[in-house]
Parts: structure tokens; C-alpha cells; sequence
């Protein structure tokens, strides 16, 4: 048989279905839009932070012996800028705090927001900080104060 007869018949059969097939184009795409439609937003905050790693593990870490390897560093880092009240700085000078209305929610709040702002070394000296809420605002502004109290430490 033929090429271009194969392809005239295939084509004259695709065009006998056309009803047919935007039909299931149409299903397809609906139910994909209401599965879009139920994914909850979710905003990602990203700082990239170049620090002489050296001076500031050494300013952290006088008088605690522990491992001087990078990792054992970046943890006593990440422990330091995680620590209790730096998360309470966090939430207050934030509007976190609007969140919460009982002891027990803050405790909660706290607890999320240890597990939730992570901090990474790409390099020896870049550290990445990261954070995810459904408000983009928030999400900004929790990076933001976690970076200024890596500043300030």
C-alpha cells in the first residue's frame, strides 16, 4: 500500500472522530484545571548568603570544643541561627505572631518553624536559607528576619 494513501485514510478517519476526540480533549483538560484548582499555593523564599565561614565559626564556636570538620561547624551554625529564641524573634517581628492565640500554639508554631527554615552550605562560604508558607509575605519576610539575625550574630 501506498504512503500517501495510508496517510489520506488515516487522516479521513481522524477527521470522521474529530467530534469525538475534542470531546475527550475538553474532559481531559477540565479535570486537569479542577486538579490545579486544589493544590493549595504554596510561596518559597530564597536567600543566598556569602559570609567568610572562617571568622564567623570562629567568633560562634570560641570556648566549645567540637569537631572543627565544615559539617560539625554548619550544624552548631544552623543550631545557633534555630535556636529557641531566635524563632521567637522570628515570629514577633514578624506577623506570625497573628497566628497564634494560646501558649500552645506559639510552642507549635515554634516547633514548625525549626523544621520548616532550613539552611544549607552550597559552598564553604554560601549558605542558602529557605522557607515555604502560603502567604508569599510571610514567606519573604521569615527569610528576611533570618537573615538579619545571621547578620547580627
Amino acid at each position: 500500500m501506498n504512503l500517501n494513501a495510508m496517510v489520506r485514510r488515516h487522516a479521513a478517519a481522524a477527521f470522521r472522530q474529530r467530534w469525538l476526540a475534542l470531546l475527550v480533549a475538553w474532559l481531559v483538560c477540565g479535570a486537569g484545571w479542577f486538579g490545579v484548582q486544589l493544590l493549595p499555593s504554596r510561596y518559597e523564599s530564597t536567600a543566598r548568603v556569602y559570609a567568610d565561614a572562617d571568622a564567623i565559626l570562629s567568633l560562634l564556636l570560641r570556648g566549645i570544643a567540637i569537631e572543627s570538620t565544615p559539617s560539625g561547624q554548619v550544624e552548631v551554625l544552623q543550631r545557633t541561627l534555630l535556636s529557641r529564641p531566635n524563632l521567637e524573634r522570628v515570629i514577633t517581628r514578624t506577623d506570625l505572631e497573628l497566628r497564634v492565640n494560646t501558649p500552645e500554639e506559639r510552642e507549635a508554631l515554634i516547633l514548625s518553624l525549626a523544621k520548616a527554615i532550613r539552611i544549607t552550605t552550597q559552598t564553604r562560604n554560601l549558605f542558602t536559607i529557605d522557607y515555604r508558607d502560603p502567604n508569599p509575605r510571610i514567606a519573604r519576610d521569615v527569610v528576611q528576619t533570618t537573615l538579619n539575625l545571621f547578620i547580627e550574630a
